[in-house]
């Protein structure tokens, strides 16, 4: 496997090179690059059922964000909604969710490549709706890491080679709403004993053991870990004990989810691990949220899109350019015209006339709440 080097562009400089004798022929140097864009949650809930009304036309929502993910070359997302099929009741509400194979191409039409099934609504449908969501997703081409046909297919691991690059691809997440019985563990891959949220020594060691076999035949290693807790900005002790554990292992990038708002991204473990804590909601479309107040019920609406690159350089593989973009989840005050806004496409028309506006969901807001969130560190743009 090739050497892995992870260092913040511009921020490494190479000193004291020798020059090469002039008789001595130049090496010829070789780069690949690898495009990516990470992006939150796609939690599809009934208010955006509502509005489509025959769920097999989105009606323009995705328009603004579609071409940062078809014009990349890896492009990540968590899939938190089981594409069951309408054989198993669709649902957008409560605790318990199910989308149609409409909406499911609604996903593939975003051109993600890779996406995480690892999360608490992964057996909202219970074995059936995880073959069926399993089964989509490889007839449309887009790798899923987190829940298995069985345990042959989960000890396989997953892998992508991009521009000569191999990625491997773990994905965990806390619990499922509906509990895994015993016979059936292998299909979600759970990081801590669900019953109380505490990784105890069986699930650190069966972790352990998925990761480092993962390590081993990649060059570049990818958790997605769902975790933490809802509507909060803060890390919890848990995410920062496991994160450690996978930076460790040999994690190079992880992206977190679950908490329905963005948190921290930040280099951890003396920048040998890019750790991006929660992307927040992508796509969602609850504007009540009567779980918590109404700081989260607007970040409820905001996601961070996070754009890097892999460049691999003369067997040396650094990650590149990382940036970020707040993509908003606009719908009028009538609960219609849903559409994924990026920061710097929302207008005064958009930001005045979101349903939340009125509530303080602003572009000041989103500005304000971002500058906290991400260290100057790793991106040196201002949102303007």
């Amino acid at each position: 496997m090739k050497k892995i080097k992870l260092f913040v562009c511009l921020v490494l400089l190479l000193v004291g090179c020798q020059p090469q004798p002039q008789t001595q022929p130049q090496k010829e140097e070789t780069k690949n690059t690898v495009s990516c864009h990470f992006i939150g949650d796609l939690l599809y809930e009934k208010p955006y059922y509502d509005w489509i009304e025959d769920d097999s036309q989105d009606k323009g929502y995705y328009d603004l964000v579609r071409p940062y993910l078809q014009n990349d070359d890896l492009s990540i997302a968590n899939l938190e909604t089981p594409i069951g099929g309408k054989e198993l009741n669709i649902s957008g509400t409560g605790y318990s969710f199910n989308a149609s194979r409409e909406i499911g191409k609604q996903v593939a039409s975003l051109d993600l490549e890779v996406v995480s099934t690892a999360n608490n609504h992964a057996n909202d449908r219970g074995n059936q709706g995880i073959d069926n969501t399993l089964d989509f997703l490889k007839e449309k081409d887009i790798l899923a890491v987190g829940t298995y046909y069985n345990q042959d297919d989960r000890d396989q691991g997953k892998y992508m080679t991009i521009h000569g690059i191999k990625f491997g691809f773990v994905s965990y997440t806390y619990a499922t709403n509906q509990i895994v019985s015993d016979e059936n563990q292998a299909k979600v891959a759970l990081f801590n004993r669900p019953s109380d949220r505490k990784m105890t020594q069986a699930y650190k060691d069966l972790l352990t053991k998925e990761v480092t076999q993962t390590r081993e035949n990649c060059d570049v290693l990818i958790a997605m870990m769902h975790w933490g807790n809802e509507f909060t900005y803060d890390i919890s002790t848990q995410q920062e004990e496991v994160s450690q554990l996978l930076s460790d292992l040999g994690v190079d990038i992880i992206i977190g989810n679950h908490s329905h708002c963005s948190q921290p991204m930040e280099w951890i473990n003396n920048n040998r691990t890019l750790c991006m804590y929660s992307l927040g909601n992508f796509v969602s479309a609850d504007p009540i949220v009567d779980r918590t107040h109404q700081e989260f019920k607007n970040a409820y609406n905001v996601s961070m899109m996070v754009s890097l690159d892999i460049v691999e350089e003369n067997n040396q593989i650094s990650i590149q350019n990382i940036d970020y973009i707040p993509v908003i989840n606009y719908y009028d005050e009538h609960l219609q015209n849903f559409k994924l806004i990026p920061y710097d496409q929302y207008t005064t028309q958009y930001e005045t006339s979101h349903y939340h506006y009125h509530n303080g969901l602003t572009k000041e807001w989103i500005q304000q709440t971002y500058q906290k969130l991400i260290p100057e560190k790793l991106s040196n743009h201002q949102l303007q």
